[in-house]
């Protein structure tokens, strides 16, 4: 299974943007106020300079799967531990993303349809497309969904036009001060995209130098998407209300009227969020299953994903009666601790050991 460049950067803008609607944004703006567009924006350039590092690892094992990788560079045992480190963070990722799309459809949809009659139809969708298509599937539906969900979330920001006041964001880091603008940042930026998912995906690219290009304008495209959408919420709503909004690039939908012709545009966002989340998941459940393929040894990683998906829909149901699960991205030890271990620490680890085993050696002297 090979992919090109060109559903590649979908993938990446369609995962990022997903994510970057919601939470990022509120948990910014919780902490900084109306400077949560600072923020965001310095979360993006962190994001961006992560990604560029887990694309050097990549680079220097273009020929492996992060499986393997990891173990040739770390040992057996040791990379194995590591490995599963990263299949922890995508379930996590997977059951959080389910439970807040879930969330959204009752919130604005389907308000008396039981939790467990969605989470099953989007589960079955998505473990069909795995099990059938692969992540040959899944980029081919990238390259449909991709451009009408970016064009469109790029669209109708700027449809607010008439509620915007710039004021609404004065005065600029002088009521935060860094501390709080740096303190949203970090409780924001490791939820504005999952770039380790490029560890497992790279290997699936045709060519592997245009690939890399693709990733970084993929999150860069989502990168300014979440300060613009930022921005222009608090143009729209100002730092207090924004605090609030579960959901503000839905929201943003709402208020869209043009000569009462151009509105209700939220059905349009609420139809290319689904889409979107369904690429986001499929991709998801595919590393995770290859990935587990590679680490156990058991070649079937179709089976795995099957049997994958009962274990996921189990801790969705789980955790949707738990209210503790859903307090966990506000967890110190969390967004301290075990975000930058997986996004900062493993992969500068890696980028300077395989550095360092691709350094010629010295000829000896006899």
């Amino acid at each position: 299974m090979k992919i090109s460049s060109y559903p590649l950067f979908w993938i990446i803008s369609i995962s990022s943007i997903i994510v970057s609607s919601y939470l990022p944004i509120k948990l910014a703006a919780e902490e900084s106020r109306q400077d949560c567009w600072i923020s965001i924006l310095l979360g993006g350039i962190i994001m961006m300079g992560i990604t560029w590092v887990m694309l050097r690892v990549c680079m220097q094992n273009k020929d492996k799967t992060l499986v393997n990788f990891m173990k040739d560079l770390l040992g057996t045992v040791l990379g194995k531990i590591l490995v599963s480190v990263y299949f922890l963070l995508w379930f996590w990722q997977m059951s959080m993303s389910t439970s807040g799309m879930v969330e959204f459809q009752n919130l604005v949809l389907l308000h008396k349809t039981p939790t467990i009659v969605l989470v099953l139809c989007m589960l079955f969708l998505v473990a069909y497309a795995v099990y059938k298509g692969g992540i040959t599937a899944i980029s081919r539906c990238a390259e449909v969904i991709g451009p009408a969900l970016v064009f469109f979330s790029y669209t109708h920001l700027f449809l607010n036009f008439k509620y915007m006041e710039i004021k609404r964001i004065l005065p600029i880091y002088a009521d935060s001060g860094w501390i709080h603008i740096l303190k949203g940042t970090l409780i924001s930026f490791n939820h504005m995209v999952d770039p380790s998912i490029i560890l497992m995906l790279f290997f699936f690219a045709e060519n592997k130098r245009t690939a890399s290009r693709a990733i970084l304008w993929g999150t860069a495209v989502a990168m300014l998407w979440g300060v613009i959408t930022t921005l222009i919420l608090l143009f729209v709503t100002g730092p207090n209300m924004a605090a609030e909004l579960n959901y503000p690039a839905y929201y943003l939908t709402k208020f869209i009227t043009i000569l009462n012709f151009i509105q209700n545009i939220d059905a349009f966002y609420i139809t290319f969020w689904v889409f979107g989340n369904f690429i986001k998941l499929s991709v998801y459940l595919f590393i995770l299953s290859y990935g587990l393929s590679e680490w156990t040894g058991f070649k079937n990683w179709r089976l795995i994903a099957c049997l994958m998906t009962f274990i996921w829909l189990a801790f969705v149901i789980y955790s949707s009666h738990n209210i503790r699960i859903s307090y966990m991205i506000k967890n110190v030890y969390v967004i301290g601790f075990f975000y930058p271990f997986i996004y900062i620490v493993i992969p500068l680890i890696l980028w300077m050991v395989g550095s360092i085993r691709q350094r010629p050696k010295a000829p000896s002297i006899n």
